[in-house]
């Protein structure tokens, strides 16, 4: 019974203990505003226990400790901070908290940054509804407005949870100790900042490297530390760029050139071509004229594909060069982009930056196919297919075309070719040569068939030979004549008539197409030239006459008619 009475004693004993305990632990902490630094020595359902350095625990709730994403900020053994809030007498521990000296902490942090405007660190731990903002965790819960998070659009805004930045304080509540936030601001000022130093240091030719931020059609934006530079799509490439796309892409890692600095307007030019030397300035000593090289087909438009030689450097293959064929329908049926083919330099501009390319060149052409088949002085026949004031082009076969020059037409002189064919006529022609002219035409002549005919006339007509000719041209030195379809004559002024007769008199007495008889006077083979005259022939027949009566005046008389016409003649 003893021990039974003992009991309640011993208990009232404790508890007055503890109520001592307490009492001076109030008055140890009455001037450090109840705050205590401990280690977590259990956690234990939702509450913490806390070694405070006392003879009893503290204890905290434990959501208390949650981060916004509900994991804890602190384990078993860590140290913390907390503040006194009251003692509990009948279960023997002292209640704290941590979320008070946050806030207190907080609040002073946040205060402090405000008045003397300076950065304050915060955690984004919450976004609100309709995506407005988001709530910071600075020991107090701030406002940060969407639009004040950075200084480009936020496309992700759960991505920044958990993320911890510096934020500018704008305004506080300090009756609800909160307020609005904004990252933007500093990030604007540092921007400005490194803008200014980055302004300070760059010079044009300078190399930098960025970031590609975006792509338009006329360029490419770069942030180089900061700032953003614009490359130009003419500065992307020495060779032809239809779009930036076709060489960049967005977040790329370029190094550029600087090519101007505009510090009034905070613009830089950048260039990436110019980090490598022209391509075009030794163009003619990599790619001459007749260069056979395996270059790859870039694009395809109607009129032709455009071939890479090198970087910077494209050719245009022209649809007309993909074949020898009179006509090519469609580009795609000969080459396709991405392929590799051999091509021959056929034409180079550099001042221009242009160079031609052909496939079909790389065959035998057409007209030296048939060029191949044919000796000089073979004799052809072909269509004529166009006549012009100085030349005939004749079609011999498909695709292989003859070209005959005026002064090969006929040995004498013509107007015009008309005057001697027709579009549409077939016609002889000999072959004059056995290599193309500038235009890869067959040279030939349509004169040189009438050389047999010529040879004749001039075996048979020496001179002083009497021929029949056709007025063809009369004019003020003479008279033009025909000898027959391929020879002409000439009949010089003063071989017309015995007194010289002017043009009005020639063309009356002698209209064209009349039919006269003259006298070769000379001939020149070589030249394939006639000279006649008809008061020659005119002479000669006189002399002739003369002769005639000479003769019949020296011949015996052996009878009287003979006498009697003798007689009758000398009357006369």
């Amino acid at each position: 019974m003893e021990k039974e009475n003992d009991i309640p004693n011993a208990e009232a004993e404790n508890q007055d203990e503890f109520s001592e305990l307490m009492e001076e632990y109030s008055l140890k902490t009455a001037d450090s505003a109840a705050r205590l630094t401990g280690k977590i020595i259990d956690i234990i359902d939702n509450k913490v226990i806390i070694d405070i350095g006392q003879k009893t625990e503290g204890i905290l709730n434990k959501e208390e400790l949650y981060d916004w994403d509900g994991s804890l900020k602190y384990n078993v053994g860590d140290s913390i901070t907390v503040s006194c809030k009251n003692v509990n007498m009948k279960e023997g521990y002292i209640t704290v908290s941590k979320k008070q000296v946050d806030t207190e902490d907080g609040w002073a942090r946040v205060r402090n940054a405000h008045d003397k405007k300076l950065p304050a660190r915060g955690k984004i731990v919450g976004l609100l509804e309709d995506n407005k903002g988001f709530k910071v965790d600075m020991g107090v819960e701030m406002f940060l407005p969407m639009s004040q998070v950075d200084v480009k659009k936020v496309k992700s805004p759960k991505n920044l949870l958990g993320k911890e930045y510096d934020f500018k304080v704008t305004r506080l509540n300090p009756r609800e100790k909160s307020g609005v936030l904004s990252r933007r601001v500093l990030l604007e000022e540092e921007r400005q900042t490194k803008i200014k130093q980055l302004f300070d240091s760059l010079k044009e030719g300078d190399l930098v490297k960025g970031v590609i931020t975006s792509i338009t059609d006329y360029g490419a934006f770069v942030n180089i530390g900061g700032l953003d530079g614009l490359i130009h799509k003419d500065n992307i490439s020495y060779g032809r760029v239809n779009h930036p796309k076709e060489k960049l892409r967005k977040g790329d890692e370029v190094e550029a050139m600087v090519l101007g600095i505009d510090k009034d307007h905070q613009r830089v030019s950048l260039g990436l071509k110019q980090k490598y030397q022209d391509p075009w300035i030794t163009i003619e000593e990599k790619y001459p004229v007749g260069k056979k090289i395996i270059a790859r087909v870039t694009k395809i438009v109607s009129f032709g594909a455009f071939i890479e030689l090198e970087e910077g450097v494209e050719g245009l293959l022209h649809i007309s060069d993909l074949s020898w064929e009179e006509k090519t329908n469609s580009v795609e049926e000969y080459v396709a982009v991405g392929d590799k083919l051999w091509v021959q330099v056929i034409e180079l501009k550099p001042e221009e930056k242009k160079i031609k390319l052909g496939l079909k060149q790389l065959e035998m052409r057409p007209e030296e196919k048939y060029i191949d088949k044919h000796n000089v002085g073979d004799i052809v026949k072909g269509v004529v297919k166009k006549i012009l004031k100085s030349r005939v082009f004749i079609e011999l076969e498909k695709g292989v075309e003859g070209v005959v020059r005026i002064s090969d037409i006929t040995y004498f002189r013509i107007d015009s070719p008309h005057e001697y064919l027709k579009e549409k006529k077939t016609v002889e022609a000999m072959i004059l040569s056995d290599s193309l002219n500038s235009n890869y035409k067959v040279k030939l002549g349509i004169k040189q068939l009438s050389d047999g005919e010529w040879r004749e006339f001039f075996n048979k007509n020496k001179p002083g030979s009497i021929i029949p000719v056709k007025i063809k041209k009369p004019s003020e030195n003479g008279i033009t004549v025909g000898i027959s379809k391929n020879i002409e004559g000439f009949i010089r002024i003063n071989e017309v008539d015995e007194r010289k007769l002017e043009l009005e008199e020639i063309e009356k007495r002698f209209p064209r197409g009349t039919e006269v008889e003259a006298l070769v006077l000379n001939t020149d083979p070589e030249k394939k030239r006639i000279y006649l005259s008809m008061k020659a022939l005119r002479k000669k027949r006189e002399r002739e006459e003369i002769d005639k009566y000479s003769k019949a005046d020296n011949e015996p008389v052996t009878t009287i008619g003979d006498l009697f016409e003798n007689a009758i003649d000398k009357k006369k």
